[in-house]
């Protein structure tokens, strides 16, 4: 098993096998991702203290500048600017559980003990 396929497929750093987040309904639900307290396998514990995932906030922001700049640079040679942001922003609601969802199994697989 690949190390990185436990980021991809959110579970656990230690096992591999548990899920970080409640994996029924879809990403497209406008509600936030419950994230799980313990791994149903081995019983990590994902939070560690209260501001833990402060940092993953980083991350969150960097894979939505990742997805914007791209949207800006393909559309800004043919539509007004004013479409732009609104493309942007609607590329933003579309992936914004998504980045928070990757940002946190990320921030919890880079800081595991």
């Amino acid at each position: 098993m690949s190390k990185f396929t436990p980021i991809l497929n959110g579970c656990c750093p230690i096992c591999g096998k548990g899920k970080i987040f409640e994996t029924k309904g879809s990403l497209l639900r406008l509600k936030a991702p419950k994230m799980h307290e313990r791994c149903s396998e081995c019983n990590y514990r994902f939070d560690k203290e209260p501001g833990y995932f402060f940092g993953a906030m980083y991350i969150s922001y960097g894979l939505a500048i990742a997805e914007l700049v791209p949207v800006f640079l393909i559309f800004a040679w043919f539509l007004p600017l004013a479409w732009i942001f609104t493309l942007m922003f609607t590329v933003l609601l579309f992936t914004m559980f998504f980045n928070f969802r990757f940002s946190r199994v990320l921030w919890i697989h880079i800081f595991h003990e």
